[in-house]
Order: structure tokens, then sequence, then C-alpha cells
């Protein structure tokens, strides 16, 4: 009876002990929690013991109370628009003073608005879709800016005009839709100039007859020319939608505006940067062209031709071409190389207080994954910024590119040869189609021309010469402590020079069907656009 009563007496102070642990850790803390600009409490905020669902907000003054269960402990500090905080707590520290500061990465985030100055996200009005250098470039070196921005902008619709190297994206925002290429294509600004990204035509829909009348120039597989920046110089691009868009700039920015800044110097020590990409690319997704074989014969010779005679010849051709060893996939004949890439980039960045330089050369040359398909790029850049005095500041950016682009035939065509993939399509895989060693193509019994005599004797190229030049200059005015007044002027040109060659030769098989065998044509364009604009700013505090 007494050994039971002295567990008892265990049991009975163990819980006591226990009790006694849980009263001691389950303490109250209270604080204030301020805003690190004004120094004011705020409401609202949401205070939280880490690791757990317990917490409380602020009241209107900033203050709060919470019961806190560890000691010691972790508070989580949060409100929308501001940096979380953390703070530690215990049974010794019951009484705490946080301050927020704004999220530099969102409300704090300097953002250009088409105006002549910057804004603070906490006081835009509009929404404005922005996409840093970092997020632009990502962990792989994309061939062109517009594919850069492929799918990290929301509300924009982007669609790849061709699988050409150097390609081409059109670029629709979400209730901007219209039929006909680059009809409803954004307004592009970069640097304060106003860039030109209309597609070249070439007259390759008039070499292969790829339409008629009108829907020819539609059809000439080009490449839009924002293609010619170079993606690795962007610091920031900004996307301006809707009624703010027209309201600045009026019935041409009806479709949007991209906004594209290019990266700056920065006080300090010169700094040089290099680096080498390289890497593969091959085909993805093909339609998987199917070989014959002799089931398939007998049943298109019988079924579709109804030429039931011509099937020994057939079987014949088909078993002599296993037996040599070139009874082909076609399509991967065609689209089946493994396409080389390289980007090399070297930046040169620095200054002092009063001068900063970006300076940057740039190579890019990527082989397509078609023999004599390839994409190449050369571009050398200076933007320098200057500070004349306390109140005059001036900037220039400059951009030299040059680019070649060997693009191929790979679109539609109707009446004539010109097209690898209808030629393909209408081919069987144990025709003998490659040069001989005297480097003479057979002719195509089943189409009327050879894909591989278009693939490795057609041209379709494009040379482009391009320079993009952009000045600020600004200048205070007045300059009080609540106020500042000042004139800012900006804008620059941007020159295209463009030459094309589409060249048929008079020894194809469907060049030599015509009355005039052989077609080249030549093209050439010129385009300059300039713009200047001029700003008196007020800013007061």
């Amino acid at each position: 009876m007494m050994k039971n009563y002295q567990k008892s007496g265990v049991t009975l102070l163990l819980l006591l002990l226990a009790m006694g642990y849980s009263l001691a850790q389950n303490y109250s803390v209270s604080g204030t929690v301020k805003d690190s600009r004004t120094g004011d409490g705020m409401a609202g905020v949401n205070v939280v013991v880490k690791g757990t669902s317990q917490g409380t907000i602020t009241n209107i003054n900033g203050a709060f109370t919470l019961n806190v269960p560890t000691s010691p402990a972790t508070l989580q500090v949060s409100f929308i628009g501001y940096r979380t905080a953390e703070v530690q707590v215990s049974t010794s520290v019951t009484n705490v003073n946080v301050v927020l500061e704004e999220d530099v990465t969102s409300l704090e985030e300097v953002v250009i608005s088409g105006l002549a100055t910057t804004v603070k996200r906490t006081n835009l009005a509009n929404a404005v879709v922005s996409v840093d250098g970092k997020e632009l470039m990502g962990t792989t070196n994309p061939q062109t800016l517009d594919y850069a921005l492929y799918g990290k902008m929301t509300g924009v619709n982007m669609n790849s005009n061709s699988g050409a190297p150097g390609g081409g994206v059109n670029v629709n925002f979400r209730g901007i839709t219209t039929l006909g290429a680059g009809a409803s294509q954004p307004l592009y600004i970069i640097d304060g100039v106003y860039m030109n990204n209309s597609a070249i035509r070439n007259g390759r829909s008039e070499a292969n007859q790829a339409g008629a009348g009108s829907n020819t120039s539609n059809q000439d597989d080009a490449a839009n020319r924002l293609a010619d920046l170079n993606p690795d110089d962007v610091e920031r691009v900004e996307v301006l939608k809707g009624p703010s868009a027209a309201a600045i700039y009026g019935t041409r920015a009806n479709a949007g505006v991209v906004i594209i800044t290019t990266k700056k110097g920065k006080q300090g020590k010169t700094k040089v940067s290099f680096s080498q990409d390289l890497g593969f690319a091959k085909a993805q997704n093909l339609n998987f062209y199917e070989p014959w074989n002799e089931d398939k014969v007998v049943y298109y010779q019988t079924e579709y031709l109804g030429n039931v005679a011509a099937i020994p010849a057939e079987v014949a051709a088909l078993n002599q071409a296993i037996a040599e060893g070139r009874n082909l996939d076609l399509e991967k004949e065609m689209y089946g190389e493994t396409a080389f890439l390289t980007n090399t980039q070297i930046n040169v960045t620095g200054g002092n207080e009063k001068t900063s330089f970006f300076v940057s050369g740039g190579l890019q040359d990527e082989d397509g994954i078609i023999k004599h398909t390839g994409f190449k790029r050369y571009s050398i850049r200076a933007n320098i910024d200057h500070t004349v005095s306390d109140r005059i500041k001036l900037g220039i950016n400059t951009n030299y590119v040059k680019t070649d682009n060997q693009r191929g035939f790979t679109g539609n065509q109707n009446n004539t040869g010109g097209s690898l993939g209808y030629a393909i399509a209408y081919t069987r895989s144990y025709r003998n189609l490659k040069p001989d060693a005297n480097g003479n193509y057979p002719d195509n019994p089943d189409f009327n021309d050879n894909p591989f005599a278009i693939r490795d004797l057609a041209e379709n190229n494009q040379f482009i010469n391009r320079f993009i030049t952009a000045g600020n200059l600004s200048i205070g005015i007045l300059q009080k402590p609540n106020y500042d007044l000042k004139f800012i002027l900006n804008g620059g040109v941007d020159y295209m020079g463009a030459n094309t060659k589409v060249y048929m030769p008079e020894i194809l098989q469907h060049q030599r069907a015509l009355p005039n065998p052989g077609d080249v044509i030549y093209g050439n364009q010129n385009d300059l656009n300039s713009n200047i604009q001029g700003f008196l700013v007020f800013n007061a505090t």
C-alpha cells in the first residue's frame, strides 16, 4: 500500500513540474512596428511566431501583444511592399521595436513609364511589365532579343514566324490581334530611339511562287529586325500596354510599347569581363518520316496511282536502295544536322564621379539544323555618361551591328520547287537524289525538284548593317530643397542598311522547266528613323 502511494506522489510531482515548465515557456511579448521612412507606426502588420501558426496584427498605432510558446523564439514581421523582418525574443526579452523598410525589389523599384523620368513603382499609376537583364538571359544564351523575351512577360502573346536561324517572333499584346504579319507589332524604343522592327522583304516568295498577289509579301519567311540587338547589352525591358501607351506615344502605340534600356557604366575601378558560351542544337519533335517498304510501294501504286504495271520496277529500285544503304529517313537527312553554337562577349565598364562608361563587343555564330543555314551577329556598343556640372548631365549610347543570316528555303510553296519540306513530303525514301562524283544532282521523279539540290545550291541570304545612336541631355533650371525643375532633351537615330539575295540556279529541276531558267533577286533597303523630344520636369517633395 505504501509502495503505491509513493508512485502516486512521484507522478503528481512530474505533472506539477511539466505544468510549471509550460507556464514558464508561455510568455507575453509586446512591441511596436514603424515605417523606416516616416517613423510612424504601421497598422495591420502581421506578426507571427516563426514555425507556428500563432500570430497577431498591429493596431492603428503599430502596437501588438502576442503570447509566445517557446523561449527563445523568432518573430516574423511582414507587410505588403516591405521587407520581412525577423526579431529574437525570449523570457528575458519581451518588448521589441521593429522598423520595416520598403522592398526595393518591388515597390521601391524604379521603372520607366515612357515619360522623361523614371518612376517608383509605388507611385506608378499604370501596370508595367518589367524584365531585368539577369532574368532576360537566364541560364542559356538566347539567339535574339525577341526569343529572350519569350515566356517572360504576362499578357503578351509571342509566336515564331519561322524556324530559320535568326528567326523572327511576332509579338502581340493580349487584346491586340490582327490577321497579317506585323500588323499589330508594338512600338520598340531603345534608349529613347524609336526602333525600326519591320521585316525585310527579300522576294523569296516570288522566286518559289509561294503565293500570289498581295499574299506573297507575307510568305517571304523574313525575320524581324529586333534580331539585330545583342541581348547581352540589355539592362532592362519595360512593357506598356493599353491606354497608358497610346496616351504617351499616340496611335503608333495602339499595339503597345516595349522600352529597352541598355547597360550603363558604374563608378569605380575599371572592370573587364569575358564570357564564352559553346553549345549544340538538334531538331526536336520531328514528324517521324517513315522510309518506304515493299508493302507501302504495292499499296501506293495500286490504290493511289492505279499503276500496277510499275510495281516490279519500283520494288526493284527499293531493294537496290536497301542493298546500297540509301533507303533514307529524308526528314532526318534534311533536318538532322547537329548545329554548333558559339557566343563570345567582352564588356569593359568603370568610371569616376564625373564620367562613367560601358563598352562591349559581341560575336554570335550559330549554325542551323539544315546544312548551309546559319546566323552571325557582330556587335559593338559604347555607352558614356558625363556630368558637366551640378546642373548639366549628358549621355550618349551608340551601337553598331552587322548580321549575316542564311535562312534557306523552309516555308510555303505552291506551283514550283523551292521548299525543302514540300519536296520531302512527296518524295519516296529510296530515290537516289545525292550528287554524283561530278556534283550533278539527279532529277526527282516524284516531285518537281530535288530537295538536296535546293539545299546545297539555292541561296536565301540577308546582310544587315545597323547604327543606333541615342543622346540625352538634362539641365537643372531650378534646384530648391523641396522642389526642382529640369529640362530634359533626348532622341537619336536608327539607320539600317539591308542587302538580300535570293538565288535559284538554272540547273535546278524546276528551273529547267521554265521558259527562262534561273532566278536571282537582289534587294537593297535603307531606312533612317530619327526622333527628338524635349520635356520640362517638375519634381516636388
